[in-house]
């Protein structure tokens, strides 16, 4: 009888402190993203941003989201984007927000032209999106392009 009355009085306790967990409320802020998590995130970003500086266009496809490599083979994505050579990047800061990322990576780069006219290398800052599929994080396709040109700042 004492056992069971032991019993019954720890299975309460453990009852109890589950309750007394904090739970966040709804209209709270998630948690911060585990470092593992972000690292991952920087990790995959920055094997993009070597692709991009190495002209490794099947590397740069592989990291795209699968939406994106379903539309476009590697040759068809390496198509058209010749006109920026990427000299140098630098992943910066990463911010995760759910399943979505926004990566900050500073770039030297270089428009191609003639060779009448060249112009000298520009540093931009570009805001490169990302989502996590799987717990995997992929590259976002809607800014794919030459996001130095059309997002960077100065």
């Amino acid at each position: 009888m004492r056992r069971i009355i032991c019993m019954w009085t720890m299975s309460g306790l453990l009852g109890l402190s589950a309750l007394a967990w904090p739970t966040p409320a709804p209209g709270q802020t998630p948690p911060a993203p585990a470092s593992a998590d972000v690292a991952s995130l920087r990790e995959r970003s920055a094997a993009f941003w070597a692709a991009k500086v190495a002209a490794n266009f099947t590397g740069q496809w592989e990291l795209l989201e699968p939406r994106g490599r379903g539309r476009l083979r590697p040759e068809e994505y390496a198509h058209g984007r010749g006109g920026i050579k990427y000299l140098a990047y630098q992943v910066e800061d990463a911010t995760v927000n759910g399943q979505f990322a926004v990566v900050k990576v500073k770039l030297l780069l270089q428009p191609k032209l003639t060779a009448q006219r060249r112009i000298e290398p520009q540093a931009v800052t570009v805001q490169d999106r990302w989502v996590r599929i799987a717990g995997i994080w992929y590259r976002s396709l809607e800014q794919d392009g030459e996001p130095g040109l059309q997002t960077g700042q100065r």
